[in-house]
């Protein structure tokens, strides 16, 4: 992971908004938000797929012994935990890009790719074996970790109100 953000962040030609107001930094990060909701959208596709062309297997989702069908039981999976990440993730990229300074708003979009190449990782390798997904959900979980806890430490060290204007 470190090469890939070295490279990303170094030789790939990210724009990211000139002296940027926190409605900016929100914006910006707000249009990265798809590349990490697709990973969902494809495996309920393939969910849909396996239903459509099994029906006699896996066609009724109200049928308990359908619904947890041996046929999509891996992707039923890999869709809960990619909802559960992804509601970790998401908003912590958007503290997260409320805090870095302006010039490291190109890891949003470094984050936001890493998140769903991780995310693939994870289906391909849960699809082969069980103990495959480590490097999927470890690439997409300790970034979030790293993100939240970088939140965190901004709290403690320059409190609450950090980047936000006040009228008063």
């Amino acid at each position: 992971m470190s090469i890939y953000f070295y490279i990303g962040y170094y030789y790939v030609p990210i724009t990211v908004p000139d002296n940027p107001t926190m409605i900016d930094r929100m914006i910006f990060t707000l249009q990265w938000i798809p590349i990490e909701l697709l990973p969902m959208i494809i495996v309920i596709i393939v969910i849909g797929q396996i239903r459509k062309n099994n029906l006699h297997i896996a066609g009724d989702p109200r049928k308990s012994e359908q619904f947890n069908a041996p046929i999509i039981a891996v992707h039923v999976r890999v869709l809960a935990n990619t909802v559960e990440q992804t509601l970790i993730h998401v908003p912590g990229l958007f503290v997260f890009a409320s805090r870095v300074q302006p010039e490291n708003l190109k890891l949003v979009p470094l984050l936001a790719i890493l998140f769903f190449v991780a995310r693939m990782i994870y289906w391909i390798g849960y699809s082969r074996n069980a103990l495959y997904r480590g490097l999927g959900y470890a690439a997409t979980f300790f970034p979030s970790v790293a993100m939240h806890g970088y939140a965190l430490f901004c709290i403690v060290y320059s409190g609450a109100t950090h980047g936000i204007q006040s009228d008063v």
